[in-house]
């Protein structure tokens, strides 16, 4: 999911333009649900809308594009409150995770006292170049931005619609910056390898196609033994046996984007034999 500040996964840019859009655009537990609740009362300030909104025939994709400049502006002047009220509480409680692990912040700090993580981020830019919807619905829609000043970054944001207002659900680098000798890496790579997998292989040769996961869980951990690649909407998790052999492929194909489905024609659970 979702937000990063220090780690440079994310970047920030202050609209200088009106963007011509294009058409197309977890569950926790109760804690999670109840820090959500909470982070909605943190974030209720009010953001009025951009002077050049029209109230009738808008382009599909406006409103969440027009939502996520807004939230990049108030980044730009250091305007913690507006930016808050402009985040899903999933986006939130990430960026909280990560200010806590740098002593930013506690356990229950509300958004405003470690927003500002994202405006000191190193990569912050400061300007939207373009901005492209290339999925919407009335639930979320997918935004490819190109950001500068500079060397020019690139990011799928993801926006949904909570509480009557199109918020930032999280964003994704898709610069290419760590990439593998293919220039391919990350969520990009998962998709393009998770089709050609199969229950069959091995660990090792699901690894040497699919990259280093983000994660394994072991019988030692308490889990059930795993490796997992996962980032904002992306999920792909290979379910091993005791003895390390595959048992089965599940991905989660039900956030993602169209470009992304038609990458993916196998189910998204098979296993072996």
């Amino acid at each position: 999911m979702h937000p990063a500040g220090p780690n440079g996964r994310r970047r920030w840019a202050l609209p200088i333009a009106i963007v011509t859009v294009g058409l197309l655009a977890a569950c926790g537990d109760e804690a999670d649900q109840a820090e959500q609740r909470r982070t909605l009362a943190d974030s209720s300030t009010t953001v009025e809308p951009s002077s050049s909104a029209e109230p009738t025939d808008q382009i599909p994709g406006e409103e969440p594009a027009r939502a996520y400049a807004d939230w990049v502006a108030a980044l730009a002047r250091q305007d913690a409150a507006a930016a808050c009220a402009l985040q899903a509480p999933e986006f939130t409680i990430e960026l909280r995770y990560e200010a806590i692990l740098v002593d930013r912040a506690s356990l229950g700090d509300p958004c405003t006292g470690f927003e500002a993580l994202l405006w000191e981020d190193p990569q912050f830019r400061s300007e939207l170049v373009d901005v492209a919807v290339t999925q919407v619905t009335e639930e979320d829609a997918l935004l490819e931005v190109h950001l500068g000043p500079g060397e020019e970054t690139h990011q799928t944001v993801r926006m949904v619609y909570h509480r009557a207002h199109w918020r930032v659900f999280s964003t994704e680098d898709r610069t290419g910056d760590g990439s593998d000798d293919d220039g391919v890496s990350g969520p990009a790579r998962w998709v393009a390898a998770w089709c050609t997998l199969s229950a069959d292989q091995t660990r090792d040769e699901i690894v040497a196609l699919m990259g280093e996961p983000s994660g394994e869980y072991t019988v030692a951990d308490g889990g059930e033994p795993q490796l997992w690649w996962a980032q904002d909407q992306y999920d792909f998790r290979v379910y091993l046996d005791v003895d390390g052999s595959v048992l089965e492929l599940v991905g989660d194909y039900d956030a993602l984007g169209a470009d992304d489905r038609a990458l993916l024609p196998c189910p998204e659970l098979r296993s072996s034999g």
